[in-house]
C-alpha cells in the first residue's frame, strides 16, 4: 500500500494546482542553463507538468531532451503546454517509473546503458538506474530539501552526509559541488519557496 504522501501526490500531480506545479522552470534550472549545464542527451527524471524540460529544450536547442514521469496526467498537461508554446516534438515525453528495476520494461532511451549525458532529477535518487543511464563522465543534478527547512510536511530533508554516503568514489560517483538554493512553490504554500541544496554529481 503506498504511503499517505504518495497517495496525495498521485491525486494532485498533473492538475496544475499542486504546490510544486508553478508553471515556470525552477530557478536552479534557469541558473544551470545560463552556466551551460545542459548539453547532449538530457533526461528530466520526474518531470511533472514539463516546465523544466520545455525550458531546457528551448534554451538549449542542441540538447535532446527526454522527460519522464510516472503519472500519465502530468504528461498530458506537459503535451498541452508544448502545444501552446509551439514546441511539439521538442521534448520526448515518456510515461514510466524511473524506479523500475527491470530495464526491459522501460521504453527507449531508458532501456539502454549510457543513453544520456545529463540527468536533472528534482525529487528522489534512483541510483541503480542513474548509473545505467548516465554515460561515464555524465552529470546528475538534483535539488534536495535542506535539513534546516522548518515548515511541516513536504519532501524528506536530505543532509549532505546522506548524499556523499551514496555518491562517492567507492560507489563510482563524485559530488562535484553543493550549493544552497531554493525550491520554488506556489505562493500559498510555505510562502512560495523552501530551502534546498543543489548537488552536482558526476559518474566516474
Amino acid at each position: 500500500m503506498p504511503a499517505a504522501d504518495a497517495i496525495v501526490n498521485a491525486r494532485v500531480a498533473g492538475t496544475g494546482l499542486a504546490p510544486w506545479e508553478i508553471h515556470r522552470p525552477q530557478k536552479w534550472v534557469r541558473n544551470l542553463t545560463l552556466r551551460r549545464g545542459f548539453s547532449g542527451r538530457v533526461l528530466d527524471a520526474g518531470c511533472g507538468i514539463g516546465d523544466n524540460a520545455l525550458y531546457v529544450a528551448k534554451a538549449c536547442p542542441a540538447a535532446e531532451v527526454t522527460a519522464v514521469d510516472v503519472v500519465p496526467r502530468c504528461l498530458e498537461f506537459a503535451h498541452a503546454k508544448a502545444g501552446i508554446r509551439n514546441m511539439r516534438g521538442k521534448v520526448d515525453f515518456v510515461v514510466a517509473s524511473v524506479a523500475e528495476a527491470d530495464p526491459s520494461r522501460l521504453p527507449p532511451p531508458l532501456n539502454q546503458e549510457g543513453a544520456v549525458d545529463v540527468v536533472d532529477e528534482a525529487r528522489a535518487c534512483y541510483v541503480s538506474n542513474l548509473r545505467r543511464w548516465l554515460r561515464q563522465g555524465g552529470h546528475f543534478f538534483v535539488s534536495c530539501m535542506h535539513e534546516d527547512e522548518q515548515n511541516p510536511g513536504g519532501p524528506r530533508r536530505v543532509p549532505v552526509a546522506d548524499m556523499t554516503a551514496t555518491f562517492n568514489p567507492s560507489t563510482g560517483w563524485e559530488v562535484e559541488a553543493v550549493e544552497d538554493t531554493v525550491e520554488e512553490l506556489h505562493p500559498t504554500f510555505w510562502g512560495g519557496k523552501a530551502r534546498a541544496r543543489l548537488f552536482t554529481i558526476r559518474r566516474l
